[in-house]
């Protein structure tokens, strides 16, 4: 059954997105509607057509508009039982205005699409056991109100199985008040009866009513046996608050089943091995139950790994069939790094922490990466590998990857500035880009590996060679796409090996209309406008 979402919200870009997410896995959810404003009549027309599963909600920032339209849903009765996701960029202040409106979780943007699939997979999982749980204490405290009255023993315990409340039939059964019972044997019952202790156990392990059986003298000597069912009280929060306990006189029906055992020794007999067998059983069963687990521990392990590995898609056909088809790509920009003079570097550091750094170096260019939808492909060496465009296809690739390009060389360049001061060895890099026609796939049998071919990769390798120490090198092809928005200089025709003759531009800065730094590296809300529409 498909899990069905709506998406509101004053951020054209950011609903864009979710929605192009979602739609990648029809077979988990189905969006009804996207709304591009906070349109409450809308909103509330489009509900009550529909059964919801979760709401999105996807604003810059929390202005009026939207905290009063998250307050309004969570008010509604038709609404306020449906989680709601809040998908924005503020800053922790306005996440405390947007929970205190009712909001059940956040996000931040960009979104990053596994991080967007659990929350709502567990938001969604959660509504569903709370709604269920405060089913089970309404009926439970429907109970409560006539156990008073009942000729049975009822009582109330609180989690930890002391007594707090007991009804009129408590004391006919066991022959003392409550007062006097707690004066007689002390307050906690699994101190005072190891079936009532281990049926706590059970009942707070499963989360369900529990039924046993002890063997009590009452005051008078009267030797009784009590049949007890123990049920777990859930609150208004889904949260176990205390347990009830209803208690039956079963003497009689245990007299009657020992005469019957009396004159029926081979019953008796039958008896003892069903009981041994349905012990065994048991045994048998929590072996199973824990295999499973097992199974599962290393299911996850194993799906861990894949996604750590692969693309999040490529992942899922891998586990889903086995395999993943390689795809050809027509729009994809490929990037390389590469650190001039690394084999100095290695003569100048110790292993240790010649590792150390460059491990610092690509979990920072990974970061940066996806923050720009960008796809790691790999590492060689001191070289990195990435491209845009795939596996989910986009146009704005070629903006993405020079972007994330931009930051890089920001970021090496800033790193270094501490180095000097600290006389410790520069990290100098180049960075070369390409865009054009690739071919992408898993390869390998025992170590498969997410990897792309074609004369691009080639090309962009070339980018990178023929620059220069802390420039981004571009392709003319590259270019073309960019140059509206960035400052390039032209280096002409260059000698690219086994290519000829290339046109290479250096990639200076985003465009000063379009920048939000001085530097000309981050984009501002125009050029996310525009980037937006491509």
């Amino acid at each position: 059954m498909k899990n069905k979402v709506l998406i509101a919200g004053d951020n054209l870009k950011s609903l864009t997105v979710l929605r192009k997410i979602l739609e990648l896995f029809t077979n988990e959810f189905e969006v009804i509607e996207v709304i591009t404003e906070y349109n409450l009549e809308k909103i509330t027309t489009v509900l009550s057509e529909n059964i919801t599963d979760i709401i999105i909600l996807s604003y810059n920032s929390p202005s009026d508009t939207g905290i009063k339209a998250l307050e309004t849903l969570k008010s509604n009765t038709l609404t306020n039982t449906i989680p709601v996701l809040i998908v924005t960029e503020f800053v922790s202040s306005e996440v405390q205005q947007a929970i205190t409106a009712g909001a059940d979780d956040f996000i931040k943007n960009p979104v990053e699409r596994i991080e967007l699939l659990v929350r709502i997979k567990y938001l969604i999982q959660r509504s569903r056991l709370y709604k269920e749980n405060i089913r089970q204490s309404s009926e439970l405290k429907k109970l409560s109100l006539i156990a008073n009255k009942s000729q049975n023993s009822v009582l109330i315990t609180t989690t930890s199985g002391e007594i707090e409340w007991v009804n009129n039939g408590f004391e006919k059964l066991y022959e003392y008040s409550l007062e006097e019972f707690k004066r007689y044997y002390g307050t906690y019952l699994p101190e005072i009866s190891p079936e009532f202790s281990r049926a706590l156990k059970k009942c707070k392990k499963n989360g369900k009513w529990v039924v046993y059986e002890n063997f009590w003298t009452t005051r008078s000597g009267n030797k009784k046996w009590i049949q007890t069912s123990l049920t777990p009280i859930i609150d208004n929060h889904g949260e176990l608050s205390s347990f009830i306990a209803v208690e039956t006189d079963i003497t009689q029906l245990k007299l009657t089943q020992e005469r019957l055992l009396e004159m029926n020794q081979d019953l008796v007999d039958l008896t003892v091995n069903l009981e041994q067998i349905n012990l065994k059983l048991e045994e048998h069963q929590k072996e199973v139950s824990r295999q499973k687990k097992l199974a599962d521990d290393q299911k996850k392990l194993a799906d861990d790994l894949l996604m750590n590995i692969f693309p999040y898609e490529i992942a899922e056909q891998l586990k889903e069939k086995g395999y993943a088809m390689p795809k050809h790509y027509r729009l994809v920009s490929i990037m390389f790094t590469d650190f001039a003079g690394f084999t100095k570097l290695s003569d100048q550091l110790s292993i240790h922490d010649l590792i150390k750094e460059l491990s610092m170096y690509f979990e920072k260019f990974d970061s940066i990466a996806q923050k720009h939808y960008i796809e790691k492909i790999k590492t060689i060496g001191d070289s990195y590998m990435c491209a845009g465009g795939l596996p989910l296809r986009n146009h704005s690739n070629p903006i993405d990857i020079v972007l994330a390009a931009l930051e890089i060389q920001k970021f090496v360049k800033e790193a270094n500035k501490i180095k000097l001061k600290n006389n410790q060895p520069k990290w100098e890099i180049r960075l070369g880009i390409h865009t054009g026609e690739v071919i992408a796939g898993v390869i390998g049998t025992s170590k498969m590996a997410y990897d792309i071919w074609g004369d691009a990769v080639n090309t962009a390798s070339r980018m990178e060679t023929n620059g220069q120490v802390n420039k981004i090198n571009i392709s003319g092809s590259t270019y073309k796409y960019v140059y509206p928005y960035f400052d390039c200089t032209y280096r002409g025709k260059i000698e690219a090996r086994n290519k000829g003759q290339i046109d290479m531009y250096f990639l200076e800065r985003l465009k000063k209309e379009y920048s939000a730094d001085k530097e000309g590296v981050f984009p501002n809300s125009l050029f996310t406008t525009l980037l937006s529409e491509f």
